[in-house]
């Protein structure tokens, strides 16, 4: 089981990001939240026969595959009828003020910070104070990521944004993908808490709001980049009680900002081919951010705050020294405003009515509005009779 919410919210408060070593990371289960699980050996079989069906008859359990055909497949989502919550939808609705953390109620708090007073020129004051205590030339640094934005800010021009969100949207992208990641993360969980109406220790106060200028443009350019559909690659240095967290079957959130590789091999250099474990999935709503990225050779796709994976297979190679997980990031509806879209040619790369979605989405962000994609009517049905659906019926 991940740790409890006080001593979570403990963790991240007293995590400098400003000040420690870069090797120094946020526990895994710091972010990952255990949403539901099947609960019956009928269901858990019935998950194991939809995998083995599109596995090769040579994969063996205890072989790391590049990826597994069960991962591209929509209707493997029909398993979220059977998944057991760890709440009940009334305790939903009143824990998620203690435990659970939204991205509506998340953005919402952005929204209500800025009060119309964010600009280009207070982000990059924000900015350079994170940068100021590295070991690196603030003055190179910030030079760093205001060329980037300058390169890439047009795109956010022509999606209609004025000339100084643009550069700000674009600065935020490039100033995360440098060495202040955390930064964002951990911020990004307090903004959430307090949106919750959690209290939050007054030393972090001053901390929070200016960590969500960060996170107000990062999420408003991010909203305006298409969804990657595919397979990304994201690796971990996961402990053995963590591991234990991924079983095929379990449904878990990661509540951070999550960067992974576009493809189905880990990112190399910056020793990420060493880390133990290797998260294979495949991405629903991730952003592909290589244009913006100061890393542009990574092919980065970055999962925004509470984004949710099903869980398929664990395996385990090398003698037991390295993990591999496979998952698919599965929408809930989780979010005050959600609208299920049913549409024969939804998953059509090419197909307008994707643009269609990203568009509303992007231009409702202070609202927050979830899609939920179903390419048919069956899997629609499906999902209504889930948990997750008799929630949005209630």
């Amino acid at each position: 089981m991940s740790r409890s919410v006080a001593e979570i919210i403990t963790d991240l408060s007293s995590f400098d990001p400003s000040t420690a070593d870069k090797s120094q990371r946020l526990s895994h289960d710091c972010y990952m939240i255990l949403v539901g699980y099947l609960n019956s050996n009928d269901t858990l079989k019935k998950l194991k026969d939809m995998i083995e069906q599109r596995e090769g008859s040579n994969n063996q359990e205890t072989t790391a595959a590049a990826s597994i055909g069960v991962m591209e497949c929509e209707e493997v989502e029909t398993i979220l009828q059977h998944i057991t919550l760890k709440f009940n939808t009334e305790e939903l609705t009143d824990t998620r003020r203690h435990h659970f953390v939204y991205e509506d109620h998340f953005n919402t708090a952005l929204f209500e910070y800025m009060e119309n007073s964010a600009s280009f020129e207070k982000l990059k004051r924000i900015c350079r104070k994170y940068e100021e205590n590295s070991k690196l030339n603030v003055d190179n640094v910030m030079k760093e990521h205001t060329d980037r934005a300058n390169k890439t800010h047009s795109y956010f021009v022509n999606k209609g944004f004025s000339e100084d969100d643009a550069l700000a949207s674009a600065f935020a992208i490039a100033f995360y993908t440098g060495s202040r990641s955390e930064a964002c993360s951990r911020g990004a969980s307090l903004v959430a808490r307090r949106a919750n109406y959690v209290a939050v220790e007054q030393r972090t106060e001053a901390e929070m709001k200016e960590v969500s200028i960060i996170l107000y443009y990062l999420v408003k350019g991010l909203s305006n980049i298409p969804y990657h559909w595919g397979y990304v690659t994201r690796a971990c240095s996961l402990k053995d009680n963590e591991l234990k967290l991924y079983t095929p079957g379990a449904l878990v959130t990661w509540l951070q900002f999550s960067s992974s590789k576009r493809g189905k091999d880990v990112a190399q250099g910056g020793g990420f081919e060493n880390r133990n474990t290797q998260f294979k999935i495949y991405s629903l709503t991730g952003r592909r951010i290589q244009h913006f990225s100061n890393y542009d050779h990574e092919d980065e796709v970055l999962f925004l705050p509470h984004s949710t994976f099903l869980v398929f297979k664990h395996v385990t190679s090398l003698h037991g020294a390295q993990h591999t997980i496979y998952m698919r990031q599965v929408e809930l509806g989780m979010s005050t405003w959600s609208v299920l879209w049913v549409d024969d040619r939804i998953f059509v790369e090419d197909w307008e009515n994707k643009a269609h979605m990203e568009y509303a989405a992007s231009k409702a962000l202070n609202m927050n509005v979830h899609f939920i994609p179903k390419s048919r009517t069956d899997y629609a049905i499906s999902f209504l009779q889930s948990p997750f659906g008799q929630r949005l019926k209630s």
